[in-house]
């Protein structure tokens, strides 16, 4: 994985972190799910929210990933 796409979701991950801190979940009727796999917020460690939308940590790992390939001779779509 290229070590600046890493770096750019390990810092995601930790600003996710301050705000699942802040943010309790005492019945699970209220928990967030993530917009792209459907998991739960007790189903992973991190969810990143934005106004209606949701991310987890293992798919923002995916996405790093994906990002991580297109660098290594994969389709480039700012061309």
């Amino acid at each position: 994985m290229n070590p600046q796409a890493m770096q750019e979701a390990m810092t995601l991950m930790e600003k996710a972190k301050k705000y699942d801190e802040l943010i309790a979940f005492p019945e699970r009727d209220c928990e967030l799910r993530c917009s792209f796999c459907g998991k739960s917020q007790s189903e992973v460690d991190k969810m990143v929210t934005a106004k209606n939308i949701c991310i987890c940590n293992e798919c923002i790992g995916l996405c790093a990933e994906i990002l991580a390939e297109d660098d290594h001779g994969g389709f480039n779509t700012k061309e």
